[in-house]
């Protein structure tokens, strides 16, 4: 490698290295840190790097692409002067190295034809731009090209590679194996846990509660959590609101393992026959809404708010039906359902929603502080877990 190609190559690996490193702080800084603000280079729908870096496609085996690229780089510098370091350690694992170039050239190749395929994602697919990745892909590009055998396309520097790199896993194939399962294992832990990710985790997560048809972790009875708790989770919802049926069952889960607060559900049917405050979105929740709320008198509220949310019923009947299954007496409870008492509750939970500033379902109120839209599992124990902190130093 002479002086001019080792320059060309250093400064384009530091280059790659310093935009791998502020891609690595904007990735970080979105999954941990949201309420930082949005990056410098976030300036668009289109052209939005935070955007990226929330989505799965910016991770790949659990691992942020970043740190890919930081590892890249990293390699291409260890590589461009390998040569200084055999000259200084003869006689050892680093005399494998006999083609750096080569091998530059390679890594350069395949992580532009990587570039490629991520544009191609992130134009189609995502519909967002980081700008800062893009310059990475021509970095990778000019990598490759100033690297490469100048006799050849690319072909002699790839069989360079793999010869060499069979030849150095034969010599050294006990610490090349015991590298190998190392990476293995921790690639397949960062994989499952998404630690590194765990914007993309809440929405996997979130995905398996919108798949579940049923209510897995259903109660049944007038109480949800522990009725002895300070802290107190309030769902406002709508029987006719499909993410509505999401948050239930993700309040469920919560409920078995937050064990520290109490659930309570309360009716904000999006029906103007009882709701005031809402456009007629959903014609006939307020029925729905005091059939559960009547069901609290046989001792049952959280069951027949299960049954109605799994159930899905279009009619009076089907509401019915799905009551009888749980083992309520139905004539009883058209009777209260139709009752002044039971239309008054509802009216009190749809003010006290309005009160509170509640205009659409699902809402979620964790101590007073309310939240809109769903909450995933994950991010709503954080809150029951932030409220503990507060009751805990006396904050009101």
């Amino acid at each position: 490698m002479d002086k001019k190609q080792r320059i060309i190559l250093l400064v384009l690996a530091l280059l790659g290295l310093a935009l791998s490193l502020e891609l690595t702080y904007i990735f970080f800084k979105v999954n941990f840190a949201p309420e930082a603000g949005a990056s410098f280079c976030s300036v668009s729908q289109l052209i939005d790097c935070d955007g990226v870096a929330k989505t799965n496609y910016a991770i790949l085996l659990g691992v942020p692409l970043s740190l890919w690229g930081l590892l890249l780089y990293v390699v291409i510098l260890f590589l461009t002067f390998v040569d200084k370091i055999q000259a200084r350690f003869k006689n050892t694992i680093f005399d494998v190295f006999k083609a750096p170039n080569s091998y530059i050239a390679t890594l350069g190749l395949v992580a532009f034809i990587c570039s490629i395929a991520l544009a191609s994602i992130s134009i189609f697919k995502i519909q967002k731009i980081c700008y800062l990745c893009f310059v990475t892909y021509f970095i990778d590009l000019l990598i490759a090209c100033f690297a490469k055998s100048k006799d050849s396309f690319f072909m002699k520097d790839i069989k360079a590679t793999i010869v060499d790199f069979i030849a150095g896993f034969k010599k050294y194939i006990a610490l090349a194996i015991a590298v190998i399962l190392a990476a293995a294992g921790l690639l397949y832990y960062l994989n499952t846990s998404l630690v590194l990710a765990p914007v993309v985790k809440n929405q996997k997560n979130f995905l398996s509660f919108i798949e579940m048809e049923t209510n897995p972790y259903a109660v049944q009875g007038n109480t949800l959590g522990n009725k002895d708790a300070k802290i107190k989770v309030v769902v406002f919802s709508d029987f006719m609101c499909p993410y509505c049926k999401v948050a239930n069952t993700i309040v469920h889960k919560a409920a078995q393992n937050a064990k520290n607060a109490e659930f309570f559900h309360k009716n904000y049917p999006l029906d103007e026959s009882c709701n005031p405050y809402a456009a007629n979105a959903h014609p006939g929740a307020c029925e729905l809404a005091r059939y559960a709320i009547a069901a609290e008198k046989q001792g049952n509220y959280w069951g027949m708010v299960n049954a109605l949310y799994d159930g899905n019923p279009k009619s009076t009947g089907e509401a019915l039906a799905l009551a009888a299954s749980i083992g309520l007496d139905t004539e009883k409870l058209v009777q209260d359902a139709n009752s002044r008492e039971i239309k008054e509750v509802l009216a009190q939970q749809i003010q006290s929603a309005h009160v509170a500033h509640i205009r659409g379902t699902p809402s979620i109120m964790v101590s007073d502080i309310p939240y809109s839209g769903v909450l995933p599992y994950d991010v709503l124990i954080l809150r029951i877990k932030q409220a503990e902190k507060r009751l805990e130093r006396g904050d009101n």
